[in-house]
């Protein structure tokens, strides 16, 4: 398996690209922002090399080995730690060109190296700071890859039970085997699959069937409505790529018209991504709120300190180290309350990665790209399980696109909208009409341009 990368102008443009370029089984491991782009890694299968196209590329040391001598992981960081030593020398040997040059230069000339030795620690700690955010992004995602491939078998054991359960004792209805099929072609949980199966079974036409499913589901995912943080002090968290930048804007945005653009401020607490704090201050600048950087525990609690007059403070976390970030913010005890950003579209070993500490407490939760799911199966899993209940939603990529009355009905209808279901003679009728009218359409306006064209040809102006 090897990532790839892949840059396209949104999320559905990549998905697109990522299925054209890798086929439709491709696995998308994360997805992120990088200089106004989105950026999708996704994991490759490769095809085996035979011994005598893998021996150019064998190194010695492995040459006499049948098997490697460590974990993926620990290989993967040693990998890493030699790659950064080989860009090191490499960058030595790149500056060190234009110090013997300077040296042969009047005495009048030696005052500019020496500016340039003196702004040199300084871009080493910024380079070591980058190259440790890079480091620990790289563990985060073999980790997220490694638990989606045990998820992964987990649910393939678990259909292959359900399956052999299936046929041996649940007759079907002919009209229901479709929407059988569907849900079991569709990314659904195999446990909410075996109960939505269990629930169709008595029903003898696919429109009952439906409402059922329907019913059932926003039943289930039926919660107590959070309300709008607009006061106080709140920390967004959860994982890359979620959107909690601009769910920090949105809600910014919300309290600086309520209150003023001077009662609200925005903390980017430890983001060390390319681009985040350049972000960061541009989304704040479109509502006019203020915004800071805090690198560091110390740095935050004296933002903090110093700004109690302020009506809301809104913090932007990193999506690495998420829970070293929510337990330093806890050590503060200054009642910061917490919420989880996670995409509608979000994976089961992805949630769990962000709800299964138990030290963490969370206010409420917000469900970021509504407009790009459309099958937030894994997410409809977790609502009925757990009692956590929803405060906003996003629905475009602008910051006025904040949606406060979030209706988890409009979810669930999505998701049944989605499933693969064959069209039903109902619908092919219709289809055949709609072409018929589209086609006669055409006709007459051809028709009418034809008459136009004729009657004004020869005209002529004097």
């Amino acid at each position: 398996m090897e990532l790839k990368r892949i840059l396209a102008r949104d999320i559905r443009a990549a998905n697109e690209k990522a299925v054209a370029q890798y086929g439709p089984d491709v696995l998308v491991i994360s997805s992120g922002q990088v200089n106004g782009l989105t950026e999708l890694i996704v994991a490759v299968d490769l095809a085996p090399l035979t011994p005598e196209e893998a021996d150019p590329f064998v190194k010695t040391q492995y040459a006499t080995s049948g098997k490697p001598s460590g974990k993926f992981d620990v290989l993967l960081g040693q990998t890493i730690d030699q790659n950064k030593r080989d860009a090191r020398e490499r960058q030595a040997t790149k500056v060190a060109k234009p110090l013997v040059e300077m040296s042969a230069k009047p005495a009048a000339h030696k005052a500019k190296p020496a500016a340039k030795v003196a702004a040199k620690p300084v871009d080493e700690s910024t380079q070591r700071a980058a190259e440790e955010h890079d480091t620990l992004r790289g563990r985060e995602i073999v980790a997220l890859v490694r638990e989606e491939l045990n998820s992964l078998r987990r649910e393939f054991k678990l259909g292959q039970q359900m399956a052999a359960w299936q046929q041996g004792g649940m007759p079907l209805p002919p009209a229901i085997a479709p929407l059988r099929d569907a849900l079991n072609d569709a990314p659904i949980p195999v446990a909410l699959r075996a109960l939505l199966i269990d629930n169709i079974k008595d029903h003898n036409n696919m429109a009952d069937a439906m409402g059922a499913l329907s019913r059932q589901l926003a039943h289930s995912v039926e919660q107590e409505k959070a309300q709008t943080p607009v006061s106080g002090i709140h920390a967004l968290a959860g994982p890359s790529g979620a959107g909690k930048s601009m769910m920090v804007a949105r809600l910014a945005q919300h309290a600086a018209q309520l209150h003023g653009s001077e009662k609200v401020m925005v903390i980017s607490f430890q983001d060390q991504r390319a681009g985040a704090w350049n972000q960061t201050q541009l989304l704040c600048a479109q509502s006019g709120v203020d915004s800071f950087r805090a690198t560091n525990a110390s740095t935050l609690k004296l933002l903090l300190d110093e700004h109690t007059d302020r009506q809301l403070i809104l913090i932007d976390t990193a999506g690495v180290q998420m829970n070293e970030r929510l337990a330093e913010i806890r050590a503060f005890n200054l009642n910061v309350q917490c919420h989880a950003v996670i995409p509608a579209d979000a994976s089961a070993a992805n949630i769990r990665r962000v709800f299964d500490n138990a030290d963490n407490v969370w206010a409420s939760l917000m469900l970021s790209k509504l407009d790009e799911s459309n099958q937030p199966w894994a997410l409809l899993q977790f609502l009925t399980d757990k009692s956590l209940s929803v405060s906003v939603a996003s629905h475009g990529d602008r910051t006025a696109d904040l949606v406060q009355d979030v209706s988890l009905a409009g979810l669930v209808q999505c998701a049944l909208d989605n499933l693969p279901l064959p069209e039903t003679e109902e619908q092919v009728q219709q289809s055949a009409r709609e072409s018929a009218v589209n086609e006669l359409a055409t006709s007459k306006l051809a028709q009418i341009a034809a008459k136009f064209k004729t009657e004004t040809t020869g005209l002529t102006h004097e």
